[in-house]
């Protein structure tokens, strides 16, 4: 209407949607101002804490004279304002800024050095400095291998990660945490790489809903099955053949332009990228080296398998993961980014009322009758971070059986540490040759 009235103006355009958004948008309006709020907080906060930390973390990372050229924030989901962000330096070193405490990386790192020293490989690990309550971490680089045996020795080393991330209990290693690192899979995303086991039977969980089966390769959605675990463009091993998945979205073209506008087009979105080794030039996938997979896998499963006393005692390296902190996600972080790119659409930015109750209709799905007064805790937690724009996650201590303040309400069957030790009390020769099945199933996809 502004430019059918003849207007062209780009500045008074600027104007008029200053005062009209809070008027006609006012869910955007409060979005808006608090993502630019937090935004500068943000890259403030990051810029005074690497002066603060710059001896340790030169003396950690090992380099010398550098600043910061660049931030990126836009790595991962937004908690309270902040989220994991990529710091570039004056010398060409990359580092991954987190804003929370990640001894639990530390303990991890530790683990995979045990595994690397018992089976004589050599899983990458991280530099990193944690500083309580956010850390520094080493950037990880997607680079691709040179010969045919890098690739035969990558696809082993995915099969041990798969058994080490089978025994730990992880979630959540879908495809953008996991990157092809030359001759290394590594899993660069470690908040949810312990996990307590959910208590209520009644209740029909993620996984329930995709017949995962308890203590399985396909909990951590790093390898998938034909009829069971997650949809194939978030696994995190990939998937031969869904490379990329294409969508209509709606897009605004000629963005800060007096035509600017809304269309609906098809976009096409990479779903096979990082995550996937590359030979020259070219992604290959798993089913050419299920054999170097396989074998990983077992190794590494008879490793655990046969020193079950030794992960049990007082020396335990899994010992190493009491009192980490750990983010317990109630749901895959996938679903709740669905929800909200859903809620963006201006229906629903024009009215607090209908914002909130579509967000609150939508969550609530998941809950019926007894269990929606029994977890309604659950449900107004997510539903308040859902409004804030945040992924939900209740942060844990690894020996907690409650969420948050429900210390009253024993929420799991197994608390991280207890997961860890039952899974180790369940490893058998015939379990493990039912997890090889899985394994074929998904090589075979």
């Amino acid at each position: 209407e502004f430019i059918k009235n003849g207007n062209i103006d780009f500045d008074e355009f600027t104007n008029k949607m200053i005062l009209s958004i809070p008027k006609d948008y006012p869910v955007l309006d409060q979005k808006l101002r608090t993502k630019s709020h937090d935004f500068f907080n943000h890259i403030s906060k990051i810029i005074k804490l690497f002066n603060e930390d710059i001896k340790n973390i030169e003396y950690t990372f090992n380099i010398k004279n550098v600043n910061i050229v660049d931030i990126d924030v836009c790595l991962g989901d937004g908690h309270n304002g902040e989220s994991t962000s990529s710091v570039y330096l004056s010398d060409g070193t990359k580092l991954i800024y987190k804003p929370r405490n990640i001894e639990i990386t530390n303990s991890y790192n530790s683990f995979i050095a045990w595994v690397n020293n018992r089976i004589n490989i050599d899983l990458k690990t991280f530099k990193i400095l944690n500083r309580n309550n956010y850390g520094w971490i080493e950037f990880v680089n997607n680079e691709s291998v040179h010969t045919k045996k890098d690739l035969e020795e990558y696809y082993r080393k995915a099969g041990v990660l798969l058994a080490v991330i089978l025994l730990l209990g992880s979630k959540d290693c879908h495809h953008e945490n996991v990157i092809a690192s030359g001759k290394n899979p590594v899993i660069i995303d470690h908040e949810t790489i312990i996990q307590p086991v959910f208590d209520d039977k009644s209740f029909v969980t993620w996984d329930d809903r995709f017949k995962i089966s308890p203590f399985s390769v396909l909990e951590s959605v790093l390898i998938v099955n034909k009829d069971t675990g997650a949809p194939l463009d978030n696994v995190g091993y990939g998937v031969r053949g869904h490379v990329e998945v294409t969508a209509v979205e709606r897009k605004v073209i000629n963005p800060n332009t007096i035509d600017s506008k809304i269309i609906s087009q098809l976009v096409t979105r990479k779903i096979a990228d990082k995550n996937i080794p590359v030979f020259e030039g070219k992604r290959h996938f798993v089913n050419d080296y299920s054999d170097c997979f396989i074998d990983g896998f077992s190794i590494t499963y008879d490793l655990f398998l046969n020193s079950k006393e030794e992960l049990r005692s007082k020396n335990s390296p899994l010992n190493l993961f009491v009192n980490d902190e750990v983010r317990y996600v109630w749901r895959p972080t996938f679903i709740y980014f669905k929800i909200l790119k859903y809620m963006r659409s201006a229906s629903y930015m024009s009215s607090y009322e209908v914002y909130c109750s579509k967000v609150y209709d939508l969550l609530s799905k998941a809950f019926k009758g007894e269990n929606r007064e029994k977890y309604q805790f659950i449900l107004d937690f997510e539903v308040k971070q859902m409004l804030n724009g945040d992924i939900p996650i209740f942060n844990l201590n690894s020996s907690d059986d409650f969420l948050e303040d429900k210390d009253l309400i024993k929420v799991f069957a197994y608390n991280c540490l207890e997961n860890m030790h039952h899974r180790i009390d369940s490893l058998t020769v015939e379990h493990k040759e039912k997890q090889i099945e899985h394994i074929i199933h998904w090589t075979n996809l």
